[in-house]
Order: structure tokens, then C-alpha cells, then sequence
């Protein structure tokens, strides 16, 4: 091999955290990445990588030669795609990933302009990360921010819920604060997402200072379907903040507290792989959903 692949095989181990999965990535063997970067840190003379029971940390040479040769390498990248995009007859179908409500409720109309051919599959937020980091999809709009190097993000709009209940819900004169409306929702039905409830479980346990302890009613795994049973006076519910403008609007659910402003540092967002970040489609696509 050249030493251009030297650097490519480099910066794979370096995005993906793991010689492994590098490999996996560069579709060639888990030696022959090895005997690379082998290569390159003797014709460096330093160490690049301090190896670990799960994968490999960047040394500070690591770190600076990245930022040296990682812009080159994914032009050059997204430049042999290209090429061989304009050599192709059929056009390249784009595959996102994203959670069914927020594609419905936002994406789908930023995507007016959108004039390729587009392959939409959904998901939970962390199987969308991985089958992206595998390349299985090329993008991925989810509420979690990416952990791997081999990804990068931008925000696309803040992640804010409204508690909500039917039309005729009232909350007492006794509820003065949020605690106390902690404790009154504890004696409502609750409508829920899943029977984990993990965000409800942390809404109660960081903001209201106290356990969750509602009855769940109706446990089902589609927001708009959640939304359909609070609007039917079924119970209470917890949603996000994209779902219920129409519905809050309309008087089909009634805001029962103010708490958009405790979730201002959650997001979402969309993510891609790094190699990809120079290519027309993955940039179109962030012109589109996220602007800019």
C-alpha cells in the first residue's frame, strides 16, 4: 500500500475508536489496518494510538496529525465519489434515518426542494447512530447527540416538551408550584410512550422533587397516538413540544404547567459521518433541514 493509505487507514482508527471497527468501515482486514499504522507510526517515529481493553486513544501526535491531513483526505474522498457518481447512469438515493413523529411533524416540509431520490427508514435514536456509523444509512435525525469521532452533527431545533392534559383538565388552586403539581399528577391517569418511561422518570426526579408514581394507562410506542389519547381525556402526558402546537392551538389539549424552558439544553439534531461531510447530497440535505 501507498502512503496515502497509511493516512486513510489512520484516520479511520482515529474516527472510529477502534482498529476493529475501522477495518470493518475500510472493508479490508483487521491486520492489514494494523500493519498500517504500524507503518505509520514507525515512519513517524512516535506512537500514535495507546492501545485499551476496548479500543485505541489518540495520542497528542495523533491528535495533531489529524487535524493536519483530515480536510485533505475527505476532499480527496469526496472527490473520487463524485467521479464515479457522474460515471453512474442511476442517480444515488439518499437514506435517512429518523424517528417517525419529528420526520412527519418537521423534516418532511424542510425538505421542499429536495429533488433526489430519497429512502426514509425509522428507528430509536441509538440503532439509527450505529446502522449510520456502518454505513447502512447516510444521516440520521435523532434527540442524541453522536459519540463516536466518526460522526459529526449540527443542531437542527431545540428539544423542549409541554405537559399536557385534555380540554377539561384542570389543575387545582392548590398547586402553587411544581412540586406540588408533581404531586396532583401523581394521582392522574398518565399516557406514556413506553412502560419504561425513562424521560418521564427524569422529568420527576430533576425537576419536580419527587418519584413517579402515576398510573399508566395507555403505554404505546407512537407519539401522535399518545397525543390522540390525551385529546380523548384518557390521561396526561408529557410530549414534545413540535407535536402539540396544532392541538394546543385548536383547545384538543390544555397546557397544564410551563416547563419548555427546563429541557433549552436538549436538541435535535442531524448527524453524518465525517468522510461524508464534503458530499453535495449530505450538504443539501443540512441546507434543507438545518439551514444555513
Amino acid at each position: 500500500m501507498s502512503q496515502l493509505d497509511w493516512f486513510r487507514n489512520f484516520v479511520a482508527v482515529y474516527r472510529a475508536g477502534s482498529v476493529s471497527r475501522a477495518a470493518l468501515q475500510r472493508h479490508v482486514s483487521q491486520p492489514s489496518v494494523s500493519q498500517q499504522l504500524a507503518a505509520l507510526e514507525a515512519w513517524m517515529g512516535a506512537p500514535l494510538f495507546l492501545r485499551k481493553a476496548r479500543g485505541v486513544v489518540p495520542t497528542a501526535r495523533a491528535e495533531a496529525l489529524y487535524v493536519e491531513v483530515f480536510d485533505a483526505l475527505d476532499r480527496l474522498e469526496d472527490a473520487g465519489r463524485q467521479a464515479r457518481g457522474r460515471r453512474a447512469a442511476k442517480p444515488r438515493r439518499f437514506r435517512l434515518g429518523a424517528s417517525a413523529e419529528y420526520f412527519h411533524a418537521v423534516v418532511l416540509d424542510r425538505l421542499q426542494g429536495w429533488d433526489a431520490e430519497l429512502a426514509v427508514s425509522f428507528g430509536d435514536d441509538r440503532a439509527l447512530l450505529s446502522r449510520l456509523e456502518s454505513g447502512e444509512i447516510d444521516a440520521a435525525v435523532t434527540a442524541v447527540r453522536p459519540a463516536s469521532r466518526a460522526l459529526q452533527f449540527q443542531v437542527i431545533s431545540p428539544r423542549r416538551f409541554v405537559l399536557v392534559g385534555p380540554p377539561r383538565a384542570r389543575v387545582p388552586p392548590r398547586v402553587a408550584t411544581l412540586g406540588d403539581m408533581g404531586e396532583w399528577m401523581n394521582g392522574q391517569p398518565w399516557v406514556s410512550y413506553s412502560l419504561e418511561l425513562p424521560l418521564t422518570r427524569r422529568f420527576w426526579q430533576q425537576h419536580l422533587g419527587t418519584r413517579f408514581r402515576s398510573r399508566v394507562v395507555i403505554a404505546v410506542p407512537d407519539l401522535r397516538s399518545v397525543l390522540r389519547a390525551v385529546e380523548a381525556g384518557r390521561g396526561l402526558s408529557l410530549l414534545p413540544e413540535f407535536l402539540c402546537g396544532e392541538a394546543l392551538a385548536a383547545g384538543r389539549v390544555c397546557e397544564l404547567w410551563p416547563v419548555r424552558d427546563l429541557f433549552a439544553a436538549e436538541h435535535w439534531v442531524l448527524s453524518f459521518r465525517a468522510s461524508e461531510a464534503m458530499r453535495d447530497d449530505v450538504r443539501q440535505l443540512l441546507r434543507a433541514v438545518v439551514g444555513g
